[in-house]
């Protein structure tokens, strides 16, 4: 049986085999074990936020029903953190594989599937934290707030449209290794995570208004999840339908690049 021929099924079970194969990995020789994984990422993005929390004290303004900047900021964080860490290690998990490509019937697209086993470990445990920081701050969700299970859909459509391209392209642009980490951490600040878009639609510039809200997929990604989680207003179901229709669209040109260069692979690596 030829890759080809590998039935859809099959091998989206063996991305997951392989994905938890891969947290195992990764952490046996570590004491911490996954801890690293996690508690890392969570204690930067805690010390962040205490101190964005004396800077930002008071400018989120009211359209946000003046949440706590900790949960203003963790709710959209938990989408970011999809996409950083599928993203992030996308340059290096083909050639972390690179024993598997060269077996004539394995399925070369579903190794960046690799990933996501502990990337939804994450996710649940940030997903438990800002339930807590709802419970503490005796907070309820807007009416709506469901649509943010819609929205991490999305996000994990477009984290791997970009996730099979690059992992593609970083067969042969060893660089991207490099470059992918970067790149997230500009686009990181570049997105209004830690401050309100209002601050940007203030400054008056044109240039940075388009840089950083106009063209920038995630900043719909972040204004979208606060709209629904935390302001009970109708929800903005054309810029969603927007953003799912680019994020498919994104999900195929990143599976064609992969499709296209996938053939080179075991040549390079």
């Amino acid at each position: 049986m030829s890759a080809a021929n590998v039935p859809f099924r099959r091998g989206i079970s063996l991305g997951w085999m392989l994905s938890l194969r891969d947290i195992k990995n990764r952490y046996a020789n570590s004491y911490a074990g996954i801890a690293w994984s996690v508690g890392v990422p969570l204690l930067n993005a805690l010390i962040t936020v205490l101190v964005f929390s004396i800077l930002m004290s008071g400018r989120m303004g009211e359209r946000y029903n003046d949440v706590p900047f900790p949960i203003f900021f963790f709710v959209p964080f938990v989408l970011w953190m999809l996409f950083s860490e599928i993203v992030g290690r996308s340059p290096s998990v083909l050639k972390e594989h690179g024993y598997l490509i060269t077996k004539i019937a394995f399925p070369t697209w579903v190794l960046p599937f690799v990933p996501l086993a502990s990337t939804f470990l994450s996710q649940l445990i940030l997903f438990i934290l800002v339930c807590g920081m709802f419970i503490y701050n005796h907070l309820m969700p807007a009416e709506h707030w469901y649509v943010f299970g819609l929205l991490w859909v999305i996000c994990l459509m477009f984290s791997m449209g970009v996730s099979y391209a690059v992992s593609a392209i970083s067969v042969y642009i060893p660089d991207m290794v490099q470059t992918i980490p970067v790149a997230l951490n500009i686009i990181f600040w570049l997105t209004p995570l830690l401050y309100p878009p209002s601050l940007v639609e203030n400054s008056g510039r044109s240039v940075v208004r388009a840089i950083i809200m106009d063209f920038n997929p995630f900043f719909y990604f972040v204004e979208i999840t606060r709209i629904v989680v935390f302001i009970d207003q109708p929800v903005p179901w054309m810029q969603i339908a927007g953003l799912a229709a680019f994020s498919l669209l994104t999900l195929v040109l990143g599976y064609l690049v992969f499709h296209k260069l996938k053939s080179g692979f075991a040549d390079v690596i």
